[in-house]
């Protein structure tokens, strides 16, 4: 098709026919491009290169290169590295459909890479410069998991802001724009238990964090199409059961946005600290959204 296009562009010049852009623009389009970001320390979203080297014919994916630091493990803080990839991805998504606007765009993202991913899907919902049935997401470990029928989500639905620079920013949804999350059941990022009601559960979501859960992922987006909120069962590494059976908020319910947060959370990271592995207690400071 290309060298027939070619040939006819060829004829044309020789004709001194001018053809439209659009026909030359609209024949190198592919039929759909993934939009991938990158968790912390992988600004350049290596994570999805092995599934980027079995792509099929017409799709193509572009890496949404940010800062990918979290403070004070980095030296930009979570909001101000997110930010910045959030305006690169949009600008790189409109660039990308005023070029080519009959391709389907697929957004995805990991970690703190889903965190991006995630809210500029929810901003793309709510405009209709790019129509919503070309779009879709996929989500490996977003931390603002909306939790499934009442049960835990993302760790930024549960915990309250109480650290300069770490916007708590609780569940989100994408209205008609169809996304598919992933979700370790040990991984505490997108599983976070009510640490009211299920100390031992949100103490195992650090365990699993630490003990590899968090990036057992298969990172081939392509592979995912429709809407689906999944957490995938795993043995618990800290034994735990059911929350009580009682009406208790989170503490993002209850704390967030208030100026008793930061008490809140000083106190419950030493409850949470108690049932921990002492080799998992010393780099609690490494879980995102619990520095002390």
């Amino acid at each position: 098709m290309k060298l027939i296009a070619a040939g006819v562009a060829a004829c044309a010049i020789a004709l001194g026919v001018v053809l439209p852009a659009s026909s030359a623009a609209a024949d190198a389009c592919p039929t759909r491009m993934l939009f991938e970001v990158g968790g912390m320390g992988d600004p350049q979203g290596n994570v999805f290169n092995a599934g980027n080297a079995e792509l099929p014919p017409g799709v193509e994916a572009t890496k949404v290169v940010y800062p990918a630091e979290i403070f004070p493990l980095a030296p930009k803080t979570l909001d101000d590295s997110n930010a910045e990839g959030r305006a690169t991805m949009d600008r790189l998504v409109r660039e990308f459909h005023a070029s080519c606007p009959g391709s389907r765009i697929t957004i995805t993202g990991f970690s703190q890479g889903a965190l991006v991913a995630g809210d500029t899907l929810g901003n793309l919902s709510k405009d209709n410069r790019i129509p919503h049935d070309l779009i879709n997401g996929v989500l490996y470990s977003d931390a603002r998991r909306v939790g499934v029928n009442g049960g835990p989500g993302g760790i930024m639905t549960n915990l309250p802001t109480f650290l300069p620079g770490i916007t708590m920013g609780g569940p989100r949804t994408f209205g008609d724009i169809p996304v598919v999350s992933l979700c370790n059941q040990n991984d505490g990022i997108c599983h976070s238990e009510n640490l009211l009601t299920n100390l031992l559960g949100f103490a195992n979501g650090i365990q699993g964090y630490f003990s590899g859960a968090h990036s057992a992922y298969d990172f081939r987006p392509v592979t995912h199409n429709g809407s689906a909120n999944t957490v995938f069962p795993q043995p618990p590494l800290i034994p735990y059961g059911p929350p009580l059976p009682l009406p208790i908020p989170t503490l993002w319910e209850l704390f967030n946005g208030k100026p008793a947060a930061a008490g809140a959370m000083n106190t419950y990271r030493s409850v949470v600290s108690a049932v921990l592995p002492q080799a998992t207690k010393d780099r609690l400071d490494e879980f995102p959204g619990l520095a002390s």
